[in-house]
């Protein structure tokens, strides 16, 4: 009975990670069916500074168009929003990016968030001329779908645009492993596939609950602890990337310039110098600054309006 109920007790977690992750992460679906464009793929990702001319931009290696959005919206606001949708990607087909920008940011302004949502915004700043903040969209696509290839392909054309190359700090190779292997399910399928090996250990002990020979109990007691172990596994991925969804440390400077000072005011000594598109993690936070540190380890006070949120 002890094992039957902690079986019950991780179901019900399982159950609520999928309705976490379904309620707080991405609450969006558009039904109709928007302008696609072709994908443009490039033979070069070397590329000079941001032109502020659309007409100079280099393809992205992807810009078609998301066409549906991961949930649905409720019938009253359908209707409406799937205009705004469509309204958007229309612009966006025709070059009208500040119109397509126009409708997408509606759409968040009523409080809608979805992967595919971000990655059209960051296609529509990115052809806006405006680097940092298309690089902000397309890490909000990857927080919400670590798989979500097209925007992952954009994210890392664009970075090589950027003015900065930070060194990073090595990681550790097996933290490296443990990363890769989280961001290559979405926190809904980590879920699923939790409730999937929970059934599966379930299904193993009720075989060593019948099975006569000891070889035979044997077997399907090892295969049940490894299910459940993997149900663990599956529940910590899940629950990590929902929380990494709503309370990212991470920003992106979105202003051309940045000075990063040693006291968060503006007499502090300036250390050094940011550019649009670095990625930085917020520290601490004081009345119009916030500490960062970068992926090389320094560390200072930028202006709170040059940078953005993840």
């Amino acid at each position: 009975m002890g094992i039957l109920r902690y079986i019950l007790i991780v179901a019900a977690i399982c159950v609520e990670s999928v309705s976490y992750a379904n309620t707080k992460i991405a609450v969006d679906t558009l039904e109709i069916a928007p302008v696609t464009l072709p994908v443009a793929v490039t033979d070069s990702l070397e590329a000079d500074a941001m032109a502020t001319d659309s007409s100079e931009m280099e393809n992205l290696p992807a810009d078609n168009l998301a066409g549906k959005t991961d949930e649905a919206f409720s019938p009253s606001e359908e209707d409406n929003n799937s205009l705004v949708w469509a309204k958007g990607n229309e612009a966006y087909a025709v070059g009208d990016f500040k119109n397509a920008l126009a409708n997408y940011i509606s759409l968040i302004d009523k409080g809608f968030t979805s992967s595919r949502l971000y990655y059209n915004l960051g296609n529509t700043y990115y052809r806006s001329g405006m680097t940092g903040k298309a690089i902000l969209y397309y890490e909000k696509a990857l927080m919400l779908d670590p798989t979500y290839a097209d925007a992952r392909a954009n994210l890392n054309f664009v970075r090589m645009q950027t003015v900065d190359k930070i060194d990073a700090v090595p990681e550790f190779v097996v933290a490296t492993w443990i990363r890769q292997l989280r961001n290559s399910l979405s926190s809904n399928n980590w879920a699923v596939l939790s409730l999937v090996f929970l059934l599966a250990t379930l299904s193993m002990l009720i075989l060593f609950r019948f099975a006569k020979g000891a070889r035979s109990k044997k077997i399907f007691f090892v295969i049940a602890c490894v299910s459940c172990a993997l149900i663990v596994v599956c529940f910590v991925f899940s629950a990590n990337l929902a929380y990494r969804a709503k309370h990212s440390s991470s920003a992106i400077v979105v202003e051309r310039v940045g000075n990063v000072k040693s006291a968060p005011n503006t007499t502090g000594n300036s250390i050094f110098v940011l550019h649009e598109g670095t990625k930085v993690k917020i520290l601490e936070e004081a009345e119009g600054w916030d500490r960062v540190e970068i992926s090389d380890g320094r560390q200072g006070w930028i202006r709170t309006t040059d940078i953005e949120n993840i």
